[in-house]
C-alpha cells in the first residue's frame, strides 16, 4: 500500500517540482488543480513515465464546500493519505491604501482557510495510531516584513502563525511544518532582466533551486521529531530586511542605472 501526499496546486511552478520529485521518492500523489486539467495530465503523465502514480483532483480552494469534500475525494484503501503540502496560493498585487473585499477575503480563503480545512480534514481521516503530517508553503517574507502585496503578505503571516498553532492542536497525530521560500521562479509579470537581478539578491549570490524545496518537504516528511517549524530556503535573503518586495527592490535598482 502506498502512502499518499495531496499537493494542492501541483501542476505548475513550484507544485510540479514537488509532485515529480516526490513521486520519485515512491509517495503516490494526489495532484489539486483548480481549472486547467490539461496541466494536471501532462504533470501525471511525466511522473508515469518515470515510474511513478497519482490522480488528479479538482476543487476551488475559495470554495469552503469544496474543500470541505477535497480530502474525501483523496480517501482511497491502495493509497492511504498521510500528508497533505498546501502550495496554493493567491496573489494578487494591492497595498493598504486600495485592497478591497474581494482582494483581501480571496487571499485569506485560498492562502488560510483552505490549508487549515485541509489539516483538520487529514486528522479526522488518519486512524488512530496512524501518524501523518501537514506542510505549509508560506514565504521568506514573513520574516522580513515589507508593505507590498499587503493582502498575500498579511495571510501568509497568519499562516506562519497557524502553522504553529495546528502543529499544537494536531499533534501527535499530525505534525505540521512550513516552509517559507525567497524568490525561487520567474513571475507571469517579471522581465528577464528583472528576475536575473532579484533572484541574485540573496546572501548566497545566485538564484534557488527549486529543487531545495522539494527536498526540505522530503525532510520534513520523514523527520518525525520536526514538528511546528518553519525553514527559510530564501539564501539568506530575509536576513536583508528589504523595505518592498525583492522584485520591486530590483526593478528600482534598474530603474536608476538606466
Amino acid at each position: 500500500m502506498a502512502e499518499a501526499i495531496l499537493i494542492t496546486a501541483a501542476c505548475k511552478r513550484i507544485g510540479k517540482c514537488l509532485a515529480e520529485s516526490l513521486a520519485a521518492q515512491g509517495y503516490f500523489i494526489y495532484l489539486h488543480y483548480h481549472s486547467v486539467r490539461s496541466d494536471g495530465e501532462a504533470t501525471l503523465s511525466a511522473i508515469r513515465d518515470k515510474g511513478g502514480d497519482g490522480m488528479l483532483v479538482q476543487c476551488d480552494l475559495e470554495d469552503y464546500a469544496q474543500v470541505e469534500t477535497l480530502i474525501a475525494a483523496c480517501d482511497h484503501p491502495d493509497h492511504s493519505l498521510r500528508h497533505v503540502i498546501n502550495n496554493a496560493s493567491q496573489f494578487i498585487d494591492d497595498d493598504i491604501l486600495d485592497f478591497t473585499e474581494h482582494s483581501f477575503v480571496s487571499h485569506q480563503n485560498v492562502n488560510l482557510r483552505a490549508p487549515m480545512q485541509l489539516a483538520r480534514a487529514l486528522h479526522a481521516l488518519i486512524p488512530d495510531g496512524d501518524k501523518g503530517s501537514v506542510i505549509n508553503i508560506i514565504d521568506s517574507k514573513v520574516f522580513a516584513l515589507n508593505p507590498d502585496f499587503h493582502s498575500y503578505t498579511l495571510s501568509k503571516y497568519a499562516l506562519l502563525g497557524a502553522t504553529e498553532m495546528m502543529a499544537q492542536a494536531l499533534s501527535p497525530k499530525v505534525r505540521v511544518n512550513g516552509i517559507a521560500p525567497g524568490l525561487t521562479l520567474i513571475s507571469s509579470t517579471q522581465s528577464e532582466e528583472n528576475f536575473a537581478l532579484a533572484s541574485h539578491l540573496n546572501f548566497i549570490g545566485a538564484p534557488l533551486r527549486v529543487e531545495d524545496i522539494a527536498s526540505t518537504a522530503y525532510l520534513l516528511i520523514t523527520t518525525p521529531s520536526i514538528n511546528g517549524t518553519t525553514i527559510p530556503v530564501d539564501g539568506g535573503q530575509k536576513m536583508i530586511n528589504f523595505t518592498g518586495d525583492v522584485v520591486n527592490v530590483a526593478e528600482d535598482i534598474l530603474k536608476k542605472s538606466d
